[in-house]
């Protein structure tokens, strides 16, 4: 997501859902919010703190490029989801207020099955790993 997807993603939230905001970041931290302050171009003003401490609320900057995804800490109902995202156009494919994903037409290579045969099984892994590997040879190794 950009920056701008963040801060309007942020601005739909409405401000009474703030203090159950969490954001995950990128290396995994969770940050419980307590209120946002604001919402810059490259990153939000918060004040929260790490989940699982019991730290007193600190202020943070956060880098709207280092949040992985954001998440209500509270049971959600699917009319709260509506709500939130009441004035969005649906995107094609989609019922009105629907919030089901539109169907993904299915791919034209099938998919291989899985012999019921732990003997077969265990031989059709060892190929694919041997092809695996084999593809892979063709390109140098950066570990060393």
């Amino acid at each position: 997501m950009t920056n701008a997807d963040w801060t309007h993603l942020l601005r739909r939230i409405p401000e009474c859902e703030h203090s159950k905001l969490v954001f995950v970041l990128r290396n995994g931290t969770e940050m419980c919010v307590e209120i946002v302050f604001r919402f810059e171009e490259a990153y939000a003003v918060v004040r929260g703190r790490f989940a699982g401490s019991t730290d007193e609320l600190r202020g943070f900057f956060v880098p709207y490029d280092q949040i992985l995804c954001l998440r209500l800490d509270r049971a959600v109902r699917a009319e709260d989801m509506q709500e939130i995202f009441a004035n969005d156009p649906i995107p094609a494919g989609r019922k009105s207020g629907s919030l089901e994903m539109p169907l993904i037409p299915p791919s034209e290579r099938p998919t291989p099955t899985v012999p019921a045969d732990p003997a077969a099984a265990s031989k059709l892994l060892l190929e694919r790993i041997r092809a695996v590997r084999a593809s892979s040879a063709k390109f140098p190794s950066h570990s060393g």
